[in-house]
């Protein structure tokens, strides 16, 4: 089974889980959410994932909201783990790709088409950024 965890600082990973089950229904109710708050640490949840790892056939997925951060650097030591895989930089689209993909297990190129995806999804938009011809209808 595949065990897909959204890690952050704060509430964003429950809002996270929140906004995605408006979308995907019960897809969403394998969702575990992590969030940090001021004075704790990420170490407890940590050690209660690597106990539950150690002894678990699963694949866990654990989507951090900042590369670098406090939970993405503690939980990334989970990596001794041949059955987890770290992601950061979460966002709505990766994480909606993550639970729509039926795959069991992912593959690397799997993870890099996620991220890929993400990105594809961002954009800017100002006024400096669109040409409107006074020849063209909305």
């Amino acid at each position: 089974m595949k065990k897909v965890i959204l890690a952050s600082h704060g509430d964003l990973s429950k809002g996270m889980l929140h906004s995605v089950s408006m979308i995907v229904g019960d897809l969403a109710k394998q969702v575990e959410t992590y969030s940090l708050y001021p004075g704790e640490t990420p170490n407890d949840y940590y050690e209660k994932l690597k106990l539950e790892i150690s002894t678990s056939t699963d694949t866990y997925v654990i989507v951090c909201d900042v590369k670098g951060g406090s939970v993405h650097t503690t939980l990334s030591k989970l990596m001794e783990f041949e059955n987890v895989t770290i992601l950061s930089g979460m966002n709505m689209s990766m994480v909606l790709d993550l639970l729509l993909n039926q795959k069991e297990k992912l593959e690397t190129s799997d993870y890099l088409d996620l991220i890929q995806n993400a990105k594809n999804g961002m954009s800017v938009v100002s006024k400096d950024s669109i040409e409107v011809r006074e020849d063209e209808e909305f």
